[in-house]
């Protein structure tokens, strides 16, 4: 067995090796990503409340009351952002699993 023969049969080895781990990372990376989303959906969420709820205190003097109904409902609609960021990620989470099984599969 020659030196080159061994190079290319440690390099095919490492090419599958490295094929095997690839997709874990790339899972790690995405779900930061929607992370990272949900986060800032519900910070811009409760932020717009804050602005819409000063406002509304401001142009009306409603005093703090406007403020804190709309801190509240932009609260309530960034939990609900949040939930149906979360519910679309593991549909497609589910259903990236049912297809990676492939159709030849039993179990």
């Amino acid at each position: 067995m020659s030196d080159d023969d061994l190079n290319k049969r440690i390099a095919r080895a490492q090419a599958e090796i490295d094929a095997r781990e690839r997709p874990k990372y790339m899972a790690a990376g995405k779900g930061m990503g929607v992370g990272f989303r949900m986060a800032s959906d519900f910070a811009a969420a409760v932020l717009v409340g804050v602005v819409l709820g000063w406002g509304l205190d401001t142009l009306f003097g409603w005093s703090p009351w406007g403020l804190l109904s709309c801190l509240m409902l932009g609260f309530v609609a960034g939990v609900r952002n949040v939930v149906a960021t979360a519910k679309r990620a593991n549909e497609a989470a589910t259903g990236a699993a049912e297809i990676a099984k492939g159709e030849g599969d039993n179990a």
